[in-house]
């Protein structure tokens, strides 16, 4: 059976919020903070359901070139430690994880995602705007979303502690520890064998000041600018997920994810 995609069902596609809620065109607004003078970011990691909606209205148009190009290379999951091989089949796919955010997918495909919803939204007659970009941030926007114009902060909750004070974490990290070693007079670090080192949902923790959800931690997300990814993921230990965290990229990968900005072109 065919599948018809209206913007109404569109509007999941990058919107969808807490608890998987289909939100209308007039309700973006609640999905996205204004950090800048016609800047507004998603407020969350573009999820696997989000994702899923795109591949199958490019099916549903025929595009199936685009389609093979952008669809997640799932096969990154077997690089990945503590038997994470059943995800290679089951993250992307199952409803279960349904909001997650995608990760394998490459630059461009991320690009062709934005160009998408640029094109879906321009041409909705109910839009509040009257033209709009959709596009990766940059780092310099990336940036401010994290700390609000406060460049002291070194993560996005503003302090240099993993846990608040009823000892609840504040982003999905690589939890470590560190031994000190007499015979060399240096700490070593070793993993916590107790963790399961896997990816969380896109609304998981506490926001950011803006209402920003998993900017440090989870996944690192794509910039702009090629190549480079912001903010640290799952992966990696505390040190590894501060704003001013910065990993390079050449293909997909596992811990790789991206947030969508809305850039208003005219009102």
């Amino acid at each position: 059976m065919k599948l018809v995609f209206s913007f109404c069902i569109i509007a999941l596609v990058s919107f969808s919020g807490i608890g998987d809620q289909p939100l209308v065109l007039k309700n973006i607004k609640s999905n996205f903070v204004k950090t800048q003078k016609d800047l507004y970011v998603s407020k969350y990691e573009v999820s696997n359901l989000d994702y899923r909606l795109f591949l199958a209205d490019l099916l549903s148009n025929k595009k199936t070139g685009i389609y093979n190009h952008c669809f997640p290379d799932t096969l990154v999951w077997k690089t990945k430690p503590q038997n994470a091989a059943p995800l290679v089949e089951f993250y992307f796919r199952h409803p279960s994880y349904d909001q997650y955010p995608v990760v394998g997918v490459s630059y461009a495909a991320a690009l062709l995602y934005c160009d998408w919803l640029t094109e879906q939204y321009n041409q909705d007659p109910k839009r509040k705007h009257k033209k709009v970009l959709f596009k990766l941030p940059s780092k310099e926007e990336w940036i401010f979303a994290a700390n609000k114009g406060d460049t002291s902060k070194m993560y996005t909750w503003g302090t240099g502690f993993m846990q608040n004070n009823r000892k609840q974490y504040l982003c999905n990290f690589k939890h470590t520890r560190f031994v000190f070693d007499s015979s060399t007079h240096k700490y070593n670090e070793f993993n916590d064998e107790q963790q399961t080192i896997i990816l969380s949902p896109i609304n998981a923790f506490y926001p950011n000041s803006f209402g920003l959800y998993n900017m440090c931690g989870n996944v690192a997300e794509m910039m702009e600018e090629q190549g480079i990814a912001k903010g640290g993921s799952f992966q990696e230990p505390a040190y590894q997920v501060r704003i001013s965290s910065e990993k390079s990229y050449t293909k997909p990968q596992a811990d790789i994810g991206f947030r969508v900005v809305m850039k208003v072109m005219e009102d």
